[in-house]
């Protein structure tokens, strides 16, 4: 695929901007709601979910995704803008992935954030460790919901991100590697880049 020009000035919006604007493709609705809880929580952030596509979800959809998002909407990289690609291992095998890495890889504005095998891992470490041995995503949900009553919600789960960072991070085997073990998630990476934005009174 042939590279693109992606850092264009942010096309929306006032003529100066300071808020710092995470751009983030994910593969599902979940997702999209825990992260859009946290746009405009203060002025330093803004976070732009990028539209998904009827039976467009697989990895492989997620590049031209970004780009017809950055075709109208555009990324301001002076004030730090930047883009990430939030994703779970469990329908999509390690080499669907690798052509996310590598453009990862490429550009120093985007970034990926895998959960394996699904972004319950990460929600579920906003309640603490997770208990030894391998679940499934079923296993990982059921236990999301009975740690929460009524189930997922942003509104009691985004306020503990940093326990979710903490446990994320102290679960993790190798920080240096983008792609996770069994059972861990780095997602963290990301809710710290989005923790030094927000700073101290957000929640």
């Amino acid at each position: 695929m042939p590279k693109r020009n992606v850092n264009r000035a942010y096309k929306r919006g006032e003529a100066h901007r300071d808020a710092r604007l995470f751009i983030i493709v994910t593969e599902g609705e979940r997702e999209d709601k825990y992260f859009g809880w946290f746009d405009r929580k203060n002025q330093r952030i803004r976070v732009q979910l990028v539209p998904r596509q009827e039976q467009a979800s697989a990895p492989k959809h997620f590049l031209n995704r970004l780009h017809q998002f950055l075709d109208t909407e555009g990324i301001d990289p002076q004030i730090g803008d930047n883009v990430w690609f939030v994703l779970d291992v469990d329908k999509w095998t390690r080499e669907s992935i690798e052509a996310l890495i590598i453009a990862c890889e490429q550009n120093n504005q985007w970034h990926i954030a895998i959960s394996n095998p699904c972004f319950e891992v990460w929600l579920n470490l906003h309640h603490g460790p997770l208990p030894n041995g391998d679940l499934d995503c079923n296993a990982l949900k059921t236990m999301l919901n009975a740690r929460h009553r009524g189930g997922f919600h942003p509104d009691t789960i985004c306020p503990l991100l940093d326990d979710a960072i903490r446990y994320a991070q102290e679960a993790d085997t190798h920080p240096e590697q983008m792609f996770p073990g069994r059972m861990q998630t780095k997602v963290h990476s990301l809710a710290v880049a989005m923790s030094a934005v927000l700073g101290q009174n957000w929640r």
